[in-house]
């Protein structure tokens, strides 16, 4: 392991939230390498210390206050619902065979190949493992607010209760036991231009949504140059250069590797390509959405 994927991984880490086979690599080098070690060491101790700090409850009455602001920003007119997830793990919807069409529709077998150059270096047998436990219905939806900036809103929507987590970016903003339809307002990300949120589920279960700031009404072929990045921060600069919304479905794997160059090619090319790599399966929730299912 290297000291740049070591630091990475602190903060999952150290929440226990990385397999066993991980955390052994992790203390390896935490043993051998002096500079890691004092960072890790140093973090645990600021862990330690906001732990011990006084829990600030919310007033009660602050969820539905802002439910009502939010509501009264969205314009009459029903925003465009960018993707609705309802699948379980080897599906992304219930109708399959029509799924299928549409892939081979938007996917020709005769692609230009020569346009993208990806190569995948994965430390695991799987890039991405499917999901343990079926699918949580959730929906991303994009509003408008008053200032006119771009905000983005998750509805859940259980068949059982559920204890769910959301995240965004490094911060849980909300947490709790889901039993009927749920909307959770995303907190805005100014200084990014793409919002990263992860919901999680039945204890492991996890879907990740990398969601613009700024969406692209038509399509675009912009140059990519990527070096050594994860999966993650991969499938983040395509939502950021295309201006689409992606969500992945499944774990993935956090020392996998992918360097990609593309002069230039439309969307559904440069996913497939992508998808073929790290073994994942490519559809169309909505017209703008693409959602990654592990195989």
């Amino acid at each position: 392991m290297r000291c740049e994927q070591f630091r990475e991984l602190i903060s999952a880490y150290i929440e226990r939230g990385i397999a066993s086979p991980l955390i052994e690599k992790m203390q390896e080098h935490a043993a051998r390498c002096e500079s890691c070690r004092t960072e890790l060491e140093d973090l645990q101790a600021l862990w330690q210390m906001m732990s011990r700090a006084p829990r600030v409850e919310p007033p009660a009455s602050l969820h539905a206050r802002i439910m009502r602001e939010v509501y009264a920003s969205v314009p009459a007119t029903p925003a465009v619902r960018w993707w609705e997830l309802a699948w379980r793990p080897r599906f992304a919807f219930a109708a399959a065979a029509v799924l299928a069409v549409i892939a081979f529709v938007l996917w020709p077998r005769e692609m230009q190949t020569n346009a993208i150059v990806l190569s995948v270096v994965s430390s695991s047998g799987n890039p991405v493992s499917p999901l343990k436990s079926s699918m949580l219905p959730l929906r991303f939806e994009p509003f408008n607010s008053e200032t006119g900036n771009r905000g983005w809103m998750l509805t859940i929507s259980p068949a059982h209760p559920t204890t769910v987590e959301v995240t965004v970016g490094t911060r849980i903003v909300w947490s709790g036991v889901v039993a009927q339809q749920t909307p959770v307002v995303l907190p805005a990300s100014p200084s990014s231009p793409v919002l990263v949120v992860r919901v999680q589920w039945d204890g492991n279960s996890v879907v990740r949504a990398w969601l613009p700031a700024q969406l692209a009404h038509a399509e675009r072929k912009p140059v990519l140059v990527l070096k050594e990045q994860s999966i993650d921060a991969t499938l983040a600069q395509i939502a950021r250069a295309y201006g689409v919304p992606l969500a992945l479905v499944g774990q993935t794997d956090p020392l996998t590797r992918v360097n990609l160059e593309s002069t230039g090619v439309a969307l559904d090319q440069m996913l497939q390509k992508l998808a073929e790599a790290v073994h994942l399966e490519v559809s169309r929730a909505q017209e703008g959405t693409i959602v990654l299912t592990a195989r």
